[in-house]
């Protein structure tokens, strides 16, 4: 397409040396395979050479994917095993039938193997110093072993010449595992793993062969052999592709749960087997399998719980079951701080994931994690909004299936950092309004306070030393409720100031700011009795002071203009950890419409932490508000 610029990441490679080589070591290895069949393969000594064209096709795959890797490399070179066999079989024996093949196959053996378990075991090594000396040690102590063998082969040397020079040629490939064992030590423990189970496979393959042609007759060994190389062969590309290996003793739980159910089942057998003699009732062939089934399939279920329990105990149990929500979400309120959430969500990741702890901190940073914590970044839509801290019992971090458990939560826990963010955000927004709000108040107090006020004195004097020179009935009259108004006006300014912000509170005394508050509706004569119980054991926070002397001033405010209450009770008590306060009247009644005052006295009790109830009553109304003592922390940071 035109406009379009090729990506030369992307781009096609054509066929490298390095593969055509593996290419041509398949097709001589395969080759020389085929020759073989030629013959009469009574046994079928064939299968001795036919899984080794199997390591070129491995080797050319990975020399393909990674051109110049040492692992493919090495696979192509032991491809070519058929040709000594066939060229050693037709110098000793002349020909490539059956018995020349499997006997050229015998007395290279041990020089096969040797050069397999070593070959494969250093193109794995890590790339760090190996003991040139060890290596070249073990190295000679192998081919040692491996021409002791042919020697004695050849020449018919006894039975124990040819068994020490096995013992010298397995002494030999273990020396040169030794450096690469140390090496490994220094390394990550994905390579201490993989060099792990390599060094199983070669065993285990070794072992397998050595074991069927020693306690086996017939054509056993030769299967035996080919399978091990196929089997091998492919075991080893797979543990170089691996990444994900999962700790040693996992795998020997399965396999001793295995060893369990089959031991189960032998013993059922067996007892069914003895009870029907016992009965004299001889039990056939398909009974006894029919038991034996019978007892795995029922059997493997309680292994498969075993194992699912061992894990759910070591790495969680991958899940988070609706009863653990609701225990950690039970101490969820209205009045819970919104970064609280994080230590929930940490709990349930921790819980899930069977890590030792878990953290969440909130912003688009890198936060500063302590050593061997690993630090997973939490997005959404793009925009990174925190970050999740794992720690675990191992000092190189979470096991890979550790690690499945929190990808798959780091959505749902991407998405309730941001909730907490924006919350967060929110209530800074509400704490900016409300120092505005305060600070606009004091404002428009210090206007009525030192201008309306001083202004409605001079204008009430005036009024009054007109009063004292009139002489006219009429004029005095009318200066008389002009005087009154001024009179009144005064009061209502004194408490709409006090209302405001009561000076008082500036000292921390909450006690004395609401009795003068009580006070100044009280001034006039006709007033409702305020009746102002104050109990208090602890020390309440300022901004909380603020909202109480508020909620007080306005119940009271509501009481006078619309409940036309003869009594108002104001109840102020401390309970546990809560300030309660009470404000009820003995007015009308009935249903409340909140207004601007009321509406802002609800916001500034969530602000802080609280709540903010208007009740109606039988006989008038009741305004509950309950806060903390403290104020609730919202700045900074917080992690979980």
């Amino acid at each position: 397409m035109a406009g379009t610029v090729a990506d030369d990441t992307y781009a096609p490679r054509g066929l490298s040396v390095e593969v055509v080589v593996a290419g041509t070591a398949f097709s001589a290895s395969a080759g020389l395979t085929a020759l073989a069949t030629l013959s009469s393969q009574r046994p079928p000594s064939v299968l001795l050479l036919l899984g080794w064209p199997l390591f070129a096709v491995i080797g050319a795959v990975l020399l393909d994917r990674q051109p110049g890797l040492q692992l493919g490399r090495t696979l192509t070179v032991l491809s070519l095993a058929p040709l000594p066999v066939v060229v050693w079989s037709l110098v000793r024996e002349g020909g490539v039938t059956s018995p020349d093949l499997a006997a050229a196959a015998a007395d290279l053996a041990a020089g096969l193997g040797c050069a397999v378990a070593i070959a494969v075991a250093a193109a794995f090594r890590p790339a760090l110093p190996l003991g040139a000396t060890t290596m070249r040690t073990g190295c000679a102590l192998a081919a040692t072993g491996s021409l002791v063998v042919l020697a004695s082969r050849v020449a018919e040397w006894p039975r124990a010449v040819q068994g020490s020079g096995w013992i010298l040629a397995t002494t030999g490939v273990l020396i040169t595992w030794a450096p690469a064992v140390r090496s490994v030590r220094r390394t990550d423990r994905t390579a201490r793993r993989r060099m792990s189970w390599l060094l199983t496979t070669i065993t285990a393959g070794a072992t397998v062969v050595a074991s069927t042609w020693t306690f086996w007759t017939g054509t056993a060994g030769f299967y035996a052999t080919c399978g091990t190389l196929v089997v091998g062969s492919l075991l080893v590309a797979h543990l170089w592709q691996a990444d994900d290996f999962r700790p040693f003793d996992e795998h020997l739980l399965d396999l001793g749960l295995g060893f369990g159910v089959v031991a189960v089942s032998a013993v059922t057998t067996a007892l069914v087997t003895v009870g029907s003699h016992l009965a004299h009732r001889t039990s056939n062939t398909t009974s006894v399998v029919f038991t034996a089934l019978l007892t795995a399939a029922m059997a493997a279920p309680a292994a498969l719980w075993i194992r699912r329990s061992a894990l759910a105990a070591r790495y969680g149990s991958g899940l988070i079951p609706p009863e653990d929500v609701a225990a950690i979400t039970a101490d969820l309120h209205a009045r819970t701080e919104p970064r609280d959430l994080l230590d929930n969500a940490a709990r349930m990741v921790a819980a899930a994931s069977g890590s030792a702890e878990v953290r969440i901190v909130l912003g688009g940073e890198d936060p500063s994690a302590p050593e061997q914590w690993v630090v997973q970044p939490l997005e959404v839509g793009g925009d990174r909004v925190g970050s999740l801290l794992i720690a675990s019992p191992d000092p190189e971090g979470p096991e890979a299936r550790q690690q499945q458990v929190v990808a798959q939560l780091l959505p749902t826990v991407a998405l309730v950092a941001r909730a907490v963010g924006l919350a967060v955000e929110a209530e800074h927004a509400r704490r900016d309004v409300a120092r505005e709000r305060d600070a606009e108040r004091k404002r428009v107090m210090g206007d009525l306070h030192d201008g309306l006020g001083p202004v409605l004195a001079g204008m009430s004097m005036r009024v009054q030393a007109a009063l004292r020179t009139s002489t006219s009935p009429e004029h005095a009259a009318l200066l008389t409720d002009l005087a009154e108004q001024l009179a009144a006006g005064r009061t209502d300014l004194r408490r709409i100031v006090a209302g405001i912000t009561p000076s008082t509170l500036d000292d921390g005394d909450l006690d004395a700011a609401l009795r003068g508050l009580v006070e100044s509706f009280q001034s006039a004569t006709d007033t409702p009795k305020v009746e102002l119980s104050v109990a208090l054991s602890c020390d309440v926070a300022p901004a909380i002071q603020v909202a109480i002397y508020r909620s007080v001033a306005e119940g009271i405010t509501n009481a006078l203009r619309h409940a036309a209450a003869g009594t108002i009770d104001v109840r102020v008590r401390a309970l546990d950890d809560l300030v309660v306060v009470d404000v009820t009247d003995d007015g009308v009644g009935g249903p409340v419409v909140p207004g601007v005052g009321l509406s802002s006295l609800v916001r500034r009790a969530e602000s802080v932490g609280g709540r903010l109830t208007i009740c109606p009553r039988d006989r008038g109304t009741a305004l509950h508000l309950e806060l903390p003592a403290v104020e609730q922390p919202t700045n900074g940071s917080r992690s979980a």
